[in-house]
């Protein structure tokens, strides 16, 4: 078996342990995820394959974050996210979450991780259009990124051919966002980081899929939502939030109070424990209900 092929197929492996499409109709998302270990593993990289962060993953399986993995070895973790918005069809991506949401017909149909924008270099945020898709890309290194190069005593590059040194990976998705795509990577380390120039970068497979599954025209938003509120059927509130990474001087509290109004549920949280979620603002999803 080619090196080229080994890898399609650890993939497609990766796709089968995890399925894709899940339907969320309440508004959460609530996985159980049993992990196997595969060679070229460590924290940073298990970070992008299942959006949670390596020191929660160490600490629900009692291994120190600094351990080395043994090939084969289970990690058991269990995955639960609030979706910020939903919409009839397309695509919505929230940047604090790291989080690409695809809908159909109302209902969530897939979603999938990704490497955003550095604070330095932000995502631009608004709606987009898919305007166009290309296999094997050639990179035209924007002036800004050559003049980052230089800055740096890199070698300044015009163009990068298609191959294993090209960050946009094998495929591309072009947003009607000026100067912004979805798009592979050859450094998939850092998908759910903030390590990119703008553009959204996908683990080398899920961008294959998405080039196959979405079409030119598809419509999508990209968000900024690192506040999430979610009521359950019995009536707990679950509350998620992440830090405010583009530095945009959001006031959670303020967010809450108004999302509960919404949810009509403010006299029903304990605020003590809104507290202390804002106060870690690590993503995980807590019950901040008022107990009687």
């Amino acid at each position: 078996m080619t090196k080229n092929l080994c890898t399609k197929t650890l993939r497609l492996l990766f796709f089968l342990a995890f399925p894709l499409t899940l339907y969320a109709d309440e508004g959460i998302i609530e996985k159980d995820i049993t992990y196997t270990v595969v060679k070229g593993d460590y924290g940073g990289i298990i970070e992008g394959k299942l959006g949670l962060s390596w020191e929660y993953i160490a600490t629900v399986n009692s291994i120190k974050p600094n351990s080395r993995l043994e090939i084969g070895q289970k990690l058991k973790v269990k995955f639960k996210r609030i979706i910020p918005m939903k919409i009839d069809n397309g695509i919505v991506i929230n940047i604090p979450d790291r989080t690409l949401y695809r809908f159909s017909d109302g209902k969530l149909k897939d979603y999938h991780f990704i490497c955003a924008g550095k604070p330095t270099w932000q995502t631009p945020l608004g709606e987009f259009t898919v305007t166009i898709k290309a296999k094997d890309p050639t990179w035209h290194v924007p002036l800004s990124i050559q003049k980052e190069m230089e800055a740096n005593g890199q070698d300044v590059l015009i163009e990068v051919p298609p191959g294993p040194e090209n960050p946009l990976g094998e495929y591309w998705l072009q947003l009607s966002i000026p100067g912004v795509g979805l798009h592979g990577t050859n450094a998939p380390h850092s998908i759910y980081k903030f390590r990119s120039h703008g553009c959204m970068r996908l683990r080398p497979e899920v961008a294959e899929f998405l080039f196959k599954d979405v079409v030119v025209g598809a419509k999508g938003k990209i968000i900024y939502e690192p506040v999430k509120l979610f009521q359950t059927p019995e009536g707990r509130i679950l509350l998620e939030v992440y830090r405010d990474f583009y530095k945009m001087r959001i006031n959670y509290n303020e967010k809450i109070a108004a999302k509960l109004k919404e949810l009509n549920a403010a006299d029903r949280v304990d605020w003590d424990k809104i507290k202390e979620v804002i106060k870690k603002k690590d993503g995980l999803v807590r019950d901040v209900s008022l107990e009687h």
